[in-house]
This record gives structure tokens, C-alpha cells and sequence, in this order.
């Protein structure tokens, strides 16, 4: 009886929202109260037999899809999960996107196991709740996911959800699943950190990725780090006067940068990334200092794809880039990538990944690849 009225509840309420129908309007329309609507959405009693044709004909269904599972259909769920921001899609078989949402940070390094569940818990409430658990795939591939006993502590926790079969591992693991798939080349990731995989004949081969204390150049924080060490040194003397002094003050607030230097340590890796995207706003005003701190960090980043590509031993190099970086800024960064790597003995070609990281845990949860779902 239970999961029957968990059964009617979850119908009821899908199908309700699909119609953007409000409960109260459901009520109004086959004559029953609001509160009686309310019960039957969660589960503690079943609509009268009597107005089961009534009901389904409002909601444009059948009295039979309103009394049974959707359990035959194959849902499957991507979580992708990073220093500045945790994204979830549910999709069918068909590769429809049924529902996202976009939620903070969860990587357990910088927020911690119990802030990291439960922006997952919400997250899979969110875009989950109205489906039955045991017909949904899920995989969560999350930034510092991998670490010590972490994997096997999320995994233990999406377990309890009910999920038909529960996969997880590192926002890498996404990126070279949206970006790659099965082929071989290189992924390079630009997000809050930035890494660089081969992948050759399904291996996988990691270049960079260090962290913040060892390197991510041309990463958001790298970028971000920069682009407000560049306004603290006009102030201070020690630097030329650059646009990126006016834009970070914009930014920070104040008269000053220099009173916000706690709040950047405060604020960590994550916060001090918000400020990349100024750096792009001066370089492409001719901002000098912007400019040559731009090329620096790409140089860099041009030798991790090089040393990604020895790995596939080929003449001609696929790279993907991946990230919101990438995306949001690929005017400037292509033309400066290729310019570098132009000077070596591979001929390389570039793009930019035009599925969100998320997409590439869905294909991780087992949902098929088409063609106008790649990149």
C-alpha cells in the first residue's frame, strides 16, 4: 500500500508540473481541496478511486500510467562537481534533458564532506524527486573525488538514494568523457584548476594538475591570483598602472585593494578565481600588463597539451578544451594556444568542448552517445 501511494504521489506530482499546474488548480478542477492534493503528492493517502478517470484526463494521462511505476524507463543522472560550482542533469534514454540545476562548490577539500552532501542531496532532490530512484543511473564525478577514502564515502552516500546502479569518480573523469569520449587526444581542463589528459587507445595519462601551491597555471585562480597581484603592485609602486587596477577595485569595493587582502585569503582558491574573467576584460582592451600576464599563463598551458601529445605518439594531435574558461573566452585563447604550439614538430587542432561537464557523466552513467549530443 505504501509504495503504491509512493507510486500515485511521485505521477501526481510530474505530471501536475509538466502542465505548470499548480495544486491548487489540480484541486479546482476535478473538485477536491488543495490539502487533499497536498496529501496525495506525499504519499500519505491515495485519491478516490472513483475520480482516478477524472484526474487523469485533467492531468492528460490515464488512470493505469497514474497508478504504476516508471520504473521501466531508463533515466540516467550527471552530476559534475568543482571548486566553484556543482551541476546536475537527469535524462532519458532518449538523451532529453528532463531536468538541471546548477548549485555551489562541492569539492570536499575545499568545503568539506557534510557541505558536499548536501549540496548533492539538494542537487538530486531537485532534479530527481518526482522519479522513482530505482530507475535512474547515476554518476557524480566531483573535483577532489578520488582522494583517500573520499570515493568510497560518496559513493556510499549516493547508494542510499535507492539508485538501479551508482558510479562515481573525479570532474576530470566528465571533462574527458564530454570532450574525448573513446578517441584518442588530448583533454586540457581550464576551470578553477587547470590538468591536462592523454588519452591513447582508452589509457589515460594525467600532465599537471598539481594544485594551486604547485602550479594550475592559466587556471581561474592562476588567472584571478594575477590579475589582483597586478592592481596591489600599481598601488604599491612596484608595478605599472594597468586596468586591471580599476576592474579588481570595481570588484572588491573600496578606495583601495589593499583592505580586501584578507578577504581573498579568506575567500580561498575559489574566490580568488571570480576574478579571472577581469583579466580578459583588460587584454582585450590592450591592457599591457593584462596581456603579457595572459600570455604567460598560456604558455604554460601550451606546454602541458605538448606534453600531453608525446603521450600519443602521433603527428597530429586532437585537443579539446574544456571548462568554463574555455568556453567563455575561447576568442582570446585559441588564437594564443595556437600560436604556441605552432613552434613544435605536431600539428595539433584545437577546439573547444561544447557539451557542459555534466553531459560527460551522463555518458558515464551509461546513457548511449548520439551524434547530436557530442562535441
Amino acid at each position: 500500500m505504501q509504495e503504491l501511494c509512493h507510486t500515485v504521489a511521485a505521477n501526481l506530482k510530474r505530471h501536475r508540473k509538466a502542465l505548470s499546474m499548480t495544486q491548487a488548480a489540480l484541486a479546482e478542477a476535478i473538485g477536491y481541496s488543495e490539502k487533499a492534493v497536498s496529501k496525495w503528492e506525499s504519499g500519505k493517502g491515495l485519491p478516490p478511486t472513483a475520480i482516478l478517470p477524472s484526474l487523469a484526463a485533467v492531468l492528460r494521462t490515464t488512470p493505469t500510467a497514474l497508478l504504476t511505476t516508471e520504473a521501466a524507463t531508463q533515466l540516467f543522472l550527471g552530476i559534475d562537481g568543482g571548486g566553484t560550482k556543482t551541476e546536475f542533469i537527469l535524462a532519458d534514454s532518449e538523451g532529453t534533458l528532463l531536468r538541471r540545476t546548477v548549485l555551489g562548490a562541492s569539492n570536499p577539500n575545499d568545503v568539506g564532506m557534510s557541505a558536499m552532501q548536501e549540496v548533492l542531496r539538494r542537487g538530486i532532490m531537485e532534479v530527481a524527486s518526482e522519479y522513482a530512484p530505482e530507475s535512474i543511473s547515476v554518476f557524480a564525478g566531483i573535483a577532489g573525488g578520488t582522494t583517500s577514502d573520499v570515493a568510497k564515502k560518496i559513493h556510499d552516500f549516493l547508494s542510499r538514494f535507492g539508485f538501479a546502479a551508482v558510479g562515481n569518480g573525479s570532474d576530470a573523469q566528465n571533462a574527458i568523457s564530454a570532450g574525448l569520449g573513446t578517441e584518442d587526444g588530448v583533454a586540457l581542463i581550464m576551470g578553477t584548476g587547470s590538468v591536462a589528459f592523454a588519452q591513447k587507445s582508452g589509457t589515460l595519462h594525467r600532465i599537471g594538475g598539481y594544485g594551486y601551491l604547485l602550479g594550475d597555471a592559466g587556471s581561474g585562480y592562476a588567472l584571478g591570483r594575477d590579475a589582483i597581484l597586478a592592481a596591489l603592485q600599481q598601488e604599491d609602486g612596484s608595478g605599472e598602472p594597468t586596468a586591471l587596477h580599476g576592474l579588481v577595485l570595481g570588484k572588491c569595493g573600496g578606495e583601495h585593494v589593499l583592505p580586501a587582502l584578507g578577504e581573498f585569503y579568506r575567500g580561498g582558491k575559489t574566490y580568488i578565481a571570480q576574478y579571472a574573467p577581469l583579466l580578459f576584460e583588460a587584454a582585450r582592451g590592450g591592457d599591457s600588463v593584462a596581456l603579457s600576464i595572459l600570455k604567460t599563463q598560456l604558455k604554460e598551458i601550451a606546454k602541458l597539451i605538448a606534453g600531453a601529445a608525446k603521450r600519443l605518439q602521433a603527428d597530429t594531435a586532437s585537443v579539446v578544451l574544456c571548462g568554463g574558461l574555455a568556453t567563455a573566452h575561447q576568442d582570446m585563447i585559441l588564437p594564443l594556444l595556437e600560436a604556441y604550439l605552432a613552434e613544435g614538430d605536431v600539428a595539433y587542432r584545437l577546439r573547444i568542448c561544447t557539451c557542459t561537464m555534466a553531459e560527460g557523466a551522463l555518458y558515464l552513467a551509461g546513457m548511449k552517445r548520439k551524434d547530436e549530443l557530442s562535441c
